[in-house]
């Protein structure tokens, strides 16, 4: 049985991780580019992109995946000459120096951000990080009030969360099993207004597997930092 909520309760390969990296990070990226991972948890997008011949970097609070990620890489390290590793960070003060990474991967992260201020802190730690003319690649779940599943969802755990698109995603019953984890949905008008330091080169919607595996809405975001 879960015994505590939030993501540091996920091991080894347990964590949520269903969305698969587009095309797009590849005709936007070079390889052999420097990738900072954020939310990498035991590794998979880091692992998929060290194949394509990317160095990366992936960082994630929970120590115990980073540990599993780690233990992963010695042996990928060994067999590719492209690099990955792995630590513990948080993404709202990161322990790199300016302009560090030619791009910055926010692969499903950003749902698990709750406090709105926290978002602003992160995109602007993804900025501080990234060297000029470097690459934003955001990819997150939209809000989706079409579906009588999530408009259900997002209307009746805004009276816990306080905000709409923010919900309790439960073990097992959609309303009674326990909760897991908090995540929030985004609005296009939100995404763009995170990424407002950035020049926007490519915004499309997309269709993401969740965490129960529903099929749901969600954006893809492609920035440029300017200087």
């Amino acid at each position: 049985m879960v015994k505590e909520t939030g993501w540091n309760q996920f091991k080894g390969k347990e964590t949520p991780s269903t969305v698969e990296i587009d095309e797009s990070f590849i005709k936007a990226v070079p390889e052999n580019s420097d990738v900072l991972d954020f939310g990498c948890a035991w590794g998979r997008t880091a692992f998929k992109l060290q194949k394509l011949d990317y160095n990366v970097t992936g960082f994630d609070l929970n120590g115990n995946v980073i540990e599993t990620a780690m233990e992963t890489a010695k042996m990928t390290n060994e067999n590719c000459s492209s690099k990955v590793k792995f630590q513990t960070a948080d993404a709202t003060k990161l322990p790199h120096a300016d302009e560090s990474f030619d791009a910055c991967i926010l692969q499903a992260f950003l749902r698990t951000i709750i406090p709105p201020g926290n978002r602003i802190k992160v995109i602007s730690e993804a900025n501080r990080v990234l060297k000029k003319r470097g690459t934003l690649y955001l990819a997150d779940f939209g809000q989706n009030w079409e579906n009588p599943l999530y408009n259900e969802r997002y209307t009746r755990d805004y009276q816990i969360t306080g905000e709409l698109g923010t919900f309790l995603v439960r073990e097992d019953s959609e309303i009674h099993g326990k909760e897991l984890f908090r995540a929030h949905h985004y609005t296009k008008k939100e995404l763009i207004e995170l990424v407002s330091e950035f020049r926007i080169e490519e915004f499309h919607e997309s269709i993401f597997t969740t965490f129960h595996g529903y099929r749901t809405k969600g954006y893809i975001v492609i920035a440029r930092k300017e200087s």
